[in-house]
């Protein structure tokens, strides 16, 4: 054995790693879609207000079960629903704004879920 055996975890394990995290990542991300895309059919029209946000409770259980890095899933799913509301993309700076609002949007999802996980797990 050399080494750099001892060293660095084997190509195959660091592989494995990666697939597991980007499952995970996914995972949470399609569980974040799917559950606001039904909370938005609770949304009380015209706007997008609503009641109940089912993401928000599995934002926050993905962040205490699987850790902080749950949080890039949860920005990913709130940008993938939010990206899907009043899309208009005629101009660049309406493509802008429509990009940067659910962008902007996510940021902020991820942001409560880790300060809501720290929370809980400190108090």
């Amino acid at each position: 054995m050399s080494a750099a055996s001892f060293i660095a975890p084997p190509r195959a394990q660091v592989h494995a790693q990666g697939l597991k995290s980007a499952a995970m990542l996914a995972g949470v991300a399609l569980a974040y879609w799917v559950s606001g895309r039904i909370g938005l059919l609770l949304a009380i029209p015209p706007g997008y207000a609503t009641a109940v946000w089912p993401p928000s409770g599995i934002a926050l259980a993905a962040v205490l079960l699987l850790g902080p890095r749950a949080a890039w899933g949860v920005m990913l799913g709130s940008f993938m629903v939010n990206i899907g509301n009043n899309f208009d993309a005629d101009t660049l700076p309406q493509f802008l704004h429509a990009a940067m609002v659910p962008g902007v949007i996510a940021a902020g999802a991820a942001a409560q879920t880790l300060l809501g996980g720290w929370l809980i797990q400190h108090f």
